[in-house]
């Protein structure tokens, strides 16, 4: 899901990189003392599953697991994302720091999406375990348009490989959906007060 340096357009990589920032200081601005520590485990969580990933061209296919990051921190996943990807781009090379903005509203705006819909209970009529899957599915569909999109804006020639990166990424979809159902069912076990804010 990382895009790398080169690949987008001057224009894309700017605005991604001035809208993301802006997101990232509005994340800033709410952040409280008691909070820095989850803040900081969701990064070394987001850090360590995208080690397990699958090369597709100038992307790759990795568990996120932003959905659950999501329903935990809110608006506060950017920060969380923006540390990981910095620290992913610096030490081991994965996406890039001209592609950061990007690869940060691409990994962080579904996890906001995530905690909204479960926060406003749009998809309250579904029982628990298709909820907990869909934090997973929905949140990978989310970043894989997302993905899409700001390739298809940044060339033309993009466009049809946006379509190969949408159903490559389907597999990680599914993959998502059903690590988030077992890792939220773990979660309302055993630290619920972690996800009490998203109403899930």
């Amino acid at each position: 899901m990382h895009i790398s340096d080169g690949i987008l357009s001057s224009e894309v990589a700017i605005s991604t990189a001035v809208i993301a920032g802006v997101f990232l200081l509005y994340s800033l601005k709410g952040i409280k003392n008691k909070n820095i520590a989850l803040i900081s485990a969701m990064t070394a969580l987001f850090f360590i599953a995208s080690f397990v990933h699958i090369p597709l061209g100038f992307v790759q296919i990795h568990l996120l697991l932003i959905g659950v990051i999501g329903i935990i921190l809110g608006f506060q996943i950017f920060l969380a994302i923006f540390i990981a990807l910095l620290f992913q781009g610096v030490l081991l090379g994965y996406g890039g720091i001209t592609s950061l903005g990007a690869n940060i509203l691409i990994m962080s705006l579904p996890g906001v999406f995530i905690f909204y819909i479960f926060k406003l209970k749009l998809l309250n009529f579904f029982n628990e375990k298709i909820k907990y899957f869909m934090v997973g599915f929905l949140s990978v569909l989310f970043s894989t348009i997302l993905l899409a999109l700001v390739l298809s804006l940044s060339k033309e020639e993009y466009l049809y490989a946006s379509y190969t990166i949408f159903l490559a990424n389907i597999p990680g979809m599914f993959i998502e959906g059903f690590i988030s159902l077992f890792l939220i069912n773990y979660i309302k076990k055993t630290m619920p007060n972690l996800i009490k804010d998203s109403n899930l």
